[in-house]
């Protein structure tokens, strides 16, 4: 690189200086040094700035600092051009750092240079080395120089706000240059502060538009308690226009012990001030303005004036805490007024956003005249919140088309806006979509369809594919819905994805058909959601015969004969209508043709006052439904509870209902014996454990018919789709067991054994599964209590897991002691290689060790017998003796771990699985009482 830096070729030599630089070593140091003494520089070789000053930077580094300041010095004095101004000033840099705090007397000079740019630059350097000996220099520069570079040294030693330099920037307020007055006006702002107030203010007297914003600007900026107060005592002495900008200051600075100050400021004919004492309003009133703010509420006639008063009315109730008592106020004052002036409180109301206010401006519609039904209408369309849907929603439907539109534009607004989960989301638009008349109308339903992104979301959009004048924003619904969530799959989500496909238009549509054909060809196999109600007739129902006990205990030939006499009855009470399923509130419950075991499912309701309702699962009653009002049967906690358990959860979570006549959701989930229920999108019901209503004496049915309730009252149904969720085949006893005397404890199926922390422990496919983020410490016991047992079962650990096998145990307090744990722990983990023998996996803990070696690894599962006869007790791991021991000892002379185990004399309890937050599965578990 060397020998290039000095070639004839500029650029190549510029290259060569630059890769020199950034090696930036001892020997490149030298090159450069020797090249720099050769250079003469010309403008032309300086045409690559960055380089050589680059290269300048990295003398001064490497100890050849005077050597860079004379190149530096060298070149600025060379580049004199305007196009070469970067150049100069980074040169200025580079010597200005050299000089260090001695570098005033260049930046002077520089700060009297033609070109503004290069003064600037001149100016901002030297403002990082003020002191009050350079403040006095630069004071006496200000006085040798023109008023344009004065007004530079003025702005710079005010930004530096060293309050030396106060008296004589005073002196420049007085110049006869009006940029020099200004920059002195500025400068006196931030060095003095709150005490050049007495030199700023009286400019405004006579001040022209730029001073008195000047004067207002460094106000602004200004801290200290007493502003406030030398403004408010200015104003009087002033003309209009820097009342106008002294009300502004107050306003910014909300001072509203000032507020009688602005009031009076109101009624001045002058147009700035009086727009800017209105602006303040909202900043300086409180609630104690309040009976002054509606008086003139009343008197503005100006639209923009209302607008200032509306917004201080606003601000002002705010003190009121209460928004009751907010509300009251308002209407009550809006009922003194003219009914002209009603309009002027909905925007007040709807920035209280309660259900006073909202009932004032919805009944105000229904009683006024044009303007007032425009002006709530507005209020409404633009409410605080989302609580304003019902009344537009109202509006819109029993508008004659007059405010249809506006009214169902600001009901789906609100909708959008509001906070619902998007299955509510979906039934307030399906409403819209009932009573939209025009395609836009229609076309801007569908838009905000698409975004709730739901099951019951993509059937709804599915059924205007075939509309032409919806078509292309129902397939762009469909798509997105579908696209959405890998989880919509089966026929239906297939055959609209097709029929998609296939009308799908526009600039983009090759690229949306080739990600709808790509989300076709992943599509997991199965049947996911079918229709279990066509519509228009009731094929794949029946009438009720009778309850499952009583249905298995029947002949083929009295079930049919029975099951005829039920159709018949149902028939009556029961019908389809324009795809509603509808019950009269006379005869039995209607029934699936097929029985279901593990089920998820969709279906809309809706009831009418007084209703009750509800859907049995597996023949079961009841997920509940009735009208929330009703406080003879506790109906006020809401739908969507299991009402008829008694040992397991039976009221819902959350009250989640719609109104009476609206429809309603549910998204009930059903594994083994546990139901989940959501309403309108809300958990209501959280795998809680379904019990059998006709014999509480056994578990739930593993599988039977769904039946709609029918109770007495009008009740409807709509979109009821159901996905059957494939299940391991019940665990069974072998033969040998059988003959043995074990019984079934836990077969995949229900957790009817079991009591305890039921909510911890639930069922995944066929396995029960110990859940941390359900409570996972919790403690699982057998119903019934043993002495004398042998237990098998299998489980399958995670990395590092640990739980317990609880033998001999109460249900209350700590099972390791005051019954008998036996390790189930994932012992070969890091974290566990610390423990005393008696920790293992298997011990009997605290008291006997058990051998290890025998776990198979996490992830596999493991087969373990525990078999326990008065004092002795044995485990067989995986087909190995692990530990076969006599706890006698341990109850008379102590345990290994030296602590207190009267769980050791006890000769009977519960078995329990005890958890410790790790995620532990446990299947096929079952038992023979040894002691009978």
């Amino acid at each position: 690189i060397t020998p290039l830096a000095s070639s004839n070729d500029k650029m190549l030599s510029k290259v060569a200086l630059y890769a020199l630089a950034n090696i930036g070593d001892a020997v490149s140091a030298q090159i450069l040094k020797d090249a720099a003494e050769k250079i003469n520089f010309t403008f032309e070789e300086t045409n690559a700035t960055d380089s050589y000053l680059l290269y300048l930077s990295r003398l001064t580094e490497n100890g050849n600092g005077k050597l860079a300041k004379k190149l530096a010095s060298s070149l600025m004095k060379k580049a004199k051009q305007d196009n070469q101004v970067h150049t100069r000033i980074a040169a200025m840099t580079l010597l200005a750092q050299s000089q260090g705090d001695k570098n005033t007397k260049l930046l002077m000079g520089a700060s009297s240079d033609k070109n503004p740019e290069y003064r600037a630059a001149a100016l901002m350097i030297a403002s990082k080395n003020i002191t009050p000996a350079t403040t006095t220099l630069w004071l006496k520069k200000i006085k040798k120089s023109n008023p344009e570079v004065q007004a530079g040294i003025i702005t710079m030693l005010g930004n530096n706000r060293d309050e030396t330099a106060l008296t004589d920037l005073t002196k420049y307020l007085s110049s006869k240059d009006s940029n020099v007055r200004l920059a002195a006006i500025d400068a006196i702002g931030k060095t003095g502060g709150e005490k050049s107030l007495p030199v700023l203010l009286p400019l405004l007297k006579n001040g022209n538009s730029s001073e008195i914003a000047a004067v207002k600007n460094a106000i602004d900026i200004m801290s200290g308690d007493g502003v406030v107060n030398k403004v408010a005592d200015a104003i009087s002495g002033v003309p209009d226009a820097a009342k106008a900008a002294l009300v502004n200051i107050l306003g910014a600075r909300a001072a509203s012990d000032k507020s009688a100050i602005v009031f009076h400021l109101l009624e001045s004919d002058n147009k700035e001030l009086r727009r800017e004492s209105f602006a303040a309003l909202k900043t300086i009133v409180t609630k104690d303005d309040l009976s002054q703010l509606f008086t003139l509420l009343k008197t503005t006639s100006q639209p923009e004036e209302i607008n200032a008063v509306q917004d201080a009315i606003i601000a002002a109730i705010v003190g009121i805490g209460d928004p009751a008592q907010r509300s009251d106020l308002v209407i009550k004052e809006m009922d003194k007024s003219s009914v002209s002036q009603k309009p002027l409180f909905f925007k007040i109301l709807a920035s209280i956003s309660n259900r006073q206010s909202l009932d004032a401006v919805a009944n105000s519609f229904k009683k006024g005249d044009a303007t007032v039904k425009n002006a709530a209408l507005d209020a409404l369309s633009a409410w605080n919140g989302s609580n304003a849907a019902d009344a537009l929603y109202n509006i819109a439907k029993s508008s004659d088309g007059t405010y249809l539109d506006r009214a169902l534009n600001g009901y789906v607004r609100s909708v959008k806006s509001g906070t619902y989960p998007d299955e509510q989301k979906l039934l307030m638009l399906r409403k819209a979509m009932d009573i939209a008349k025009t395609t836009v109308q229609k076309q801007m339903v569908l838009k905000e369809v698409a975004k709730t992104q739901t099951f019951d979301a993509l059937i709804f959009a599915g059924k205007y594919l075939e509309d032409p004048a919806l078509q292309q924003a129902t397939a762009r619904a469909v798509m997105g819905i579908a696209l959405s969530d890998k989880k919509f799959y089966g026929k239906i989500v297939r055959d609209l994805l097709n029929k998609t496909i296939s009308v799908l238009k526009g600039t983009d549509s090759d690229y949306e058909k080739q990600a709808m054909r790509k989300f076709l060809a992943e599509m997991p196999s199965g049947e996911g959601f079918v229709s279990i109600f066509n519509g228009y007739d009731l094929s794949e129902w029946k009438g009720l015969v009778a309850d499952p006990v009583k249905r298995s205990k029947m002949g083929e030939k009295t079930l049919t004969k029975e099951q005829q006499k039920a159709d018949s009855i149902m028939r009556k009470g029961w019908y389809a209508e324009d795809g509603v399923l509808h019950f009269t509130g006379k005869g039995e419950n209607i029934c699936t043709d097929k029985k279901y075991g593990d089920f998820e499912m969709f279906v809309d309701w809706k009831i009418t006052k007084e209703g009750d309702a509800g859907i049995y699962l597996r023949g079961s009653p009841q997920v509940q439904i009735w009208d929330t009002s009703r406080r003879d049967v506790g109906a006020e906690v809401g739908s969507g509870g299991l009402y008829n358990n008694q040992k397991y959860a039976s009221k819902p979570l959350k009250l989640a209902d719609n109104a009476i006549g609206d429809w309603n959701n549910f998204h009930i989930i059903m594994k083994g014996d546990r139901v989940t229920v959501y309403l309108n999108g809300v958990l209501v019901t959280d795998n809680v454990i379904l019990e059998n209503y006709w014999d509480r004496s056994i578990p739930i049915f593993p599988a039977e018919q769904i039946e709609l309730q029918a109770h007495g009252t009008h009740v409807a149904y709509r979109d009821i789709y159901i996905r059957e969720i494939p299940r391991k085949e019940p665990f069974q006893l072998s033969e040998e067991e059988k003959k043995e005397g074990f019984k079934i404890l836990f077969d995949g199926t229900n957790m009817y054994n079991w009591t305890g922390a039921t909510d911890s422990y639930v069922l995944e496919d066929g396995d029960m599964v110990i859940r941390p983020h359900k409570g996972g410490g919790g403690n699982l016991f057998t119903k019934d209590e043993y002495s004398d047992f042998n237990f098998r079962f299998e489980f399958m650990l995670t990395p590092g897991a640990n739980n317990g096998l609880g033998i001999r145990a109460p249900l209350e307090g700590d099972a390791a002691y005051q019954g008998m744990e036996l390790q189930i722990l994932d012992n070969e983990a890091d974290i566990y290689k610390n423990l005393h023998e008696y920790q293992y996996h298997g011990s009997v803990y605290g008291v006997i060790p058990a051998k290890r070696g025998f776990l198979k690894p996490a992830g596999e599962w493991n087969y373990e017998e525990v078999i326990v006869k008065g004092s002795k007790i044995k485990v067989i791991l995986n087909g190995t003796v692990i530990l076969d021991g006599d706890i006698t000892e341990a109850r008379g002379k102590g345990t290994l771990d030296k602590k207190d185990h009267p769980g050791l004399k006890r000769t009977s309890g519960h078995i329990g699985f005890l958890g410790h937050g790790s995620i532990v599965r446990f299947r096929n578990i079952r038992i023979k009482d040894l002691s009978k």
